[in-house]
């Protein structure tokens, strides 16, 4: 699969075993399914750094680009959830907007969230990076390719593109990252044999004309 056409592309990284242990035993000190607002924290603002630099000298980003979010996932017994299919359309904003096109504002965790217009959604990479081997046991990202080429998918439509195109099922080995645009329809079923899925999930804005401003530019 390749960024461009399907909307998502493993990779390997530079992160080596010894930050992602660093990675494992700081993030999920607490059984938790889901860690949000990571990037204050010195380690992810290293790894955002290091995986921008290295996207960027791919061509996956460019110079300009920023890390405007940083959540932590894991899926165990005690978290072991099922998500529907879906796009990610909600990103934290330093303030409440107030720009027309900046759309369904809400209050979450203290932090302010809206909808950006779809020019915006379309410049985000999603960057996943995987702390423990993903298998089809544990309920691996599932995603329809070419999907994040038609903007913003209703609910209603969103059974039309999953026949018109098959799902495809994201593997990955521990310090491999899967690249994705949020605009991608994606989802993931319940383990069949709940085991650690840890993932460091970062969003980068690939840069362009903005009106509102972002929670954090790391």
């Amino acid at each position: 699969m390749q960024l461009t056409d399907s909307g998502c592309e493993l990779r390997p990284t530079g992160i080596d075993a010894t930050r992602l242990a660093l990675l494992r035993e700081e993030l999920f000190q607490e059984s938790r399914a889901g860690t949000r607002c990571l990037l204050d924290h010195p380690l992810v603002r290293e790894i955002a750094i290091a995986l921008r630099h290295e996207l960027s000298a791919t061509g996956h980003l460019s110079e300009s680009a920023v890390a405007i979010q940083a959540i932590a996932f894991d899926k165990t017994a005690e978290t072991n959830w099922k998500v529907a299919w879906h796009q990610d359309l909600m990103f934290p904003f330093a303030r409440a907007v107030t720009t027309a096109g900046y759309d369904l504002p809400r209050l979450k965790d203290g932090v302010d969230y809206a909808r950006p217009p779809v020019p915006v959604l379309e410049r985000l990479l999603a960057v996943r990076l995987h702390l423990d081997d993903c298998d089809e046991t544990n309920g691996p990202l599932r995603v329809i390719p070419g999907s994040h080429r038609h903007g913003i998918i209703s609910t209603d439509d969103v059974p039309s593109h999953l026949v018109q195109q098959e799902a495809i099922t994201c593997l990955a080995k521990e310090g491999k990252a899967l690249l994705m645009r949020p605009l991608l329809l994606h989802a993931s079923s319940q383990a069949t044999v709940p085991k650690h899925r840890r993932v460091l999930h970062f969003v980068y804005d690939g840069g362009g004309p903005m009106t509102e401003e972002w929670h954090r530019r790391i």
